[in-house]
């Protein structure tokens, strides 16, 4: 589609672009953590039942009365589905232990290993006794497709779901519309990810698919702040292109002033205060695992009797001290840039990507997966865009028709199309 478009003149090898996410919901129920550890059971078991060679164990029987032939009543007490939760993980761990003395073909069933994946993300051995334990990011949710993971949204976690994550990407052009005029538009990527992707990632994987499509790096990327840090303005910079969005706010202890009140210059390792006073006493860290550095910057003396010391030093402390990245010259200057009009007025080139969103969702169908696992699931969007591709392409045809700016013998815009 996107080889039509460009051969057509609709969609620039080169263009301005804006992109965001949205989350896409799995096509599995979600489950409670007792439903999950005996579905996951009843599967292997069903997957072992088909090795009609394998000599049973003695507890056979009494598992698969258990998970395959017998159902929970989950009106029980909460002390009582506890204990079956307990009672589920013991019997896992000692079907486990009996399949690890079969043949390799048997160990490495889809089943098999998927409840031992089970196993260890929900439950941990201390002193000799298994214990629940919290769930990692990615934990299996639902043994139907372990792709589709929880994740939460916003500082206040009202929006979670299980399932997957897509970032939407369509050109952006610098003309407005005539009264009546289709989108000139188009989609240019829409790329799955797992529910707990980060955006940064999900932007990568995004240009990685499109540079596979023929596109080259768009002249410039306007998002919201989940996409802008510092790493991701300096990739885009050093890559000959422009990301345009805002910087998260910098985060603070005890309401005190943030690194944004602070002047800092990171090369010269000098800092001013919001009181005015400079601080050169500047000492530099780093990470022994990432290797990041960082730089931290103190006042001492300078901060008795500093009418601001109430809203810049915390409580119990003497003065103040400043940890910032290295890059933090990078966001300070985005910071600076996103308060002016000029900024707003950018960003105003992303604001159509939600209109987008809703077409897709509410036209096509893009919030609820039809099928089960990434691969799948990524089919369905990449169909998806197409469509949307198609719908507006097939508008804009018409529009051009109607005004008289193509001849219907054979249109620009229809040249390589059947």
């Amino acid at each position: 589609m996107l080889e039509g478009l460009r051969s057509a003149g609709l969609v620039p090898k080169r263009s301005k672009q804006r992109l965001d996410s949205t989350h896409v919901l799995g096509a599995v129920a979600r489950l409670f953590l007792l439903e999950l550890l005996r579905e996951t059971t009843r599967l292997a078991l069903l997957e072992l039942h088909e090795h009609a060679d394998l000599p049973r164990p003695p507890f056979w029987a009494a598992l698969w009365e258990r998970y395959v032939e017998s159902k929970v009543d989950y009106r029980l007490e909460d002390s009582t589905l506890r204990d079956k939760q307990l009672q589920a993980g013991q019997d896992i761990t000692l079907l486990l232990a009996w399949v690890q003395e079969q043949v390799a073909g048997v160990v490495q069933g889809k089943q098999v290993q998927l409840l031992k994946r089970v196993l260890d993300e929900n439950f941990q051995s201390e002193d000799g006794k298994l214990v629940l334990h919290s769930q990692p990011a990615t934990a299996v949710k639902n043994p139907h497709d372990p792709d589709a993971v929880w994740c939460t949204k916003g500082t206040d976690g009202k929006k979670d779901w299980v399932g997957y994550k897509a970032q939407v990407a369509e050109t952006v052009l610098d003309q407005p519309r005539q009264a009546g005029e289709p989108t000139a538009t188009f989609i240019t990527a829409i790329e799955t990810q797992l529910a707990t992707g980060s955006d940064e990632a999900g932007m990568q994987q995004v240009l990685s698919e499109q540079a596979k499509s023929g596109m080259d790096k768009p002249s410039e990327m306007y998002v919201d702040g989940a996409y802008v840090s510092a790493q991701s303005i300096i990739g885009a910079r050093q890559e000959g292109w422009e990301l345009v969005g805002p910087a998260q706010e910098p985060s603070s202890k005890n309401k005190t002033f943030k690194s944004d009140a602070f002047d800092v210059d990171v090369e010269n390792r000098t800092a001013v205060c919001p009181a005015g006073k400079t601080s050169s006493n500047c000492s530099r860290l780093e990470e022994k695992a990432t290797g990041k550095a960082s730089f931290r910057f103190e006042w001492g003396g300078q901060c008795a009797g500093c009418p601001l010391k109430d809203q810049c030093v915390s409580p119990g402390q003497t003065h103040r001290t400043l940890c910032v990245s290295e890059n933090h010259t990078i966001l300070q200057e985005r910071r600076r840039q996103q308060k002016t009009e000029e900024f707003a007025r950018r960003m105003r080139n992303r604001n159509a990507i939600e209109g987008t969103q809703s077409e897709l969702v509410r036209g096509h169908g893009l919030r609820h997966a039809r099928y089960r696992g990434l691969p799948k699931v990524r089919l369905q969007n990449y169909l998806i865009g197409a469509a949307c591709n198609v719908k507006r392409w097939a508008a804009r045809v018409a529009w051009e028709i109607r005004q008289g700016v193509a001849q219907l013998g054979a249109p620009a815009t229809l040249q390589g199309t059947t």
